[in-house]
């Protein structure tokens, strides 16, 4: 299969996250959940806690933001940065504006 996502076929959508205005999607999914690719943009300025449930690479297109994990020092991600964080870790994810990022989640995440 190949697949092509145009930047109007997006289809993003608000995600209720405490403390963030966010909105994501993912509009290419791997065979079986085996993996999901797709956008994350923050709206504004966010303080979000979340623990990934998947391992996460992402791609910082616009904006910026810290992840801070237990027991390191805050990681600032921007533009054109690329990142990974691991399944199981729990952060806190401040952006100081906006953030808009290209995600791949292994397995697909689900809300």
């Amino acid at each position: 299969m190949v697949q092509i996502v145009k930047p109007d076929q997006r289809d993003m959508k608000l995600y209720d996250a405490p403390g963030a205005r966010v909105q994501v999607s993912d509009p290419i999914l791997g065979k079986d959940d085996c993996l999901a690719a797709g956008f994350t943009e923050y709206l504004e300025p966010s303080r979000l806690e979340w623990t990934f449930d998947y391992n996460e690479v992402f791609f910082m297109l616009k904006g910026e933001l810290e992840v801070h994990a237990a027991d390191r020092d805050p990681v600032r991600f921007e533009v054109g940065d690329l990142g990974y964080i691991e399944k199981g870790t729990s952060t806190v994810i401040t952006v100081p504006e906006g953030a808009l990022l290209l995600h791949v989640t292994q397995p697909a995440w689900r809300e």
